[in-house]
């Protein structure tokens, strides 16, 4: 049905430009309507009643001028020029666009702001949360690294504590073994004196 509305609206901006408004094509149309009202089964109580319809959704959004409204079925004009399906025509005068549609309007776009600020906001938190990562494995690394620089150190003291120590039982042995000739001498020149 609404697309018949929508080739409604076209085939009427085409019946506009060609400006063929003759009392014979009005009575044409008119018993055409009555045609299709009696073909369509629509009574005007019916029309009336989809007309009030169709008024009260528009209403939520917009102001109208509900006395120049002209809600009524007409004929389809087929691409031969015959008259074809019947179709719905509302002509319904704009007086103004309510605030509510307008906030309406603004809220999804809030809404999608809210939603791309949202997705810069996290993507700049991945970002951070990896930066983050990063600098925390480069901070272990630095440890790791500073830990094994104490280890060798500690082992090179240890070598030259060992180094050191042996350096000290060599002198203590060499002293020892001086002291011993030293005894062992005066012991020899002791006895060639007796």
């Amino acid at each position: 049905m609404f697309e018949n509305i929508t080739k409604f609206f076209k085939n009427w901006k085409k019946k506009e430009n060609k400006n063929d408004n003759s009392s014979r094509d009005t009575a044409k149309e008119r018993l055409h309507l009555v045609l299709m009202q009696d073909r369509a089964n629509v009574s005007a109580d019916f029309l009336e009643l989809m007309k009030q319809e169709i008024i009260e959704v528009i209403k939520k959004y917009i102001d109208v001028d509900e006395s120049a409204i002209d809600v009524r079925l007409t004929n389809k004009e087929n691409s031969d020029g015959t008259n074809g399906a019947p179709a719905l025509y509302a002509n319904i005068p704009i007086l103004n666009i309510k605030n509510e549609a307008r906030k309406v309007k603004a809220k999804q776009e809030n809404k999608e702001e809210s939603k791309q600020e949202n997705k810069k906001e996290n993507k700049q938190e991945n970002v951070n949360k990896e930066k983050n990562i990063k600098q925390k494995e480069i901070e272990e690394k630095k440890e790791e690294e500073a830990e094994a620089k104490v280890e060798q150190a500690e082992i090179i003291i240890e070598e030259v504590n060992a180094e050191k120590e042996e350096n000290k039982q060599e002198k203590e042995n060499k002293e020892n073994k001086e002291e011993q000739k030293d005894v062992e001498t005066k012991e020899k020149v002791k006895s060639e004196n007796n």
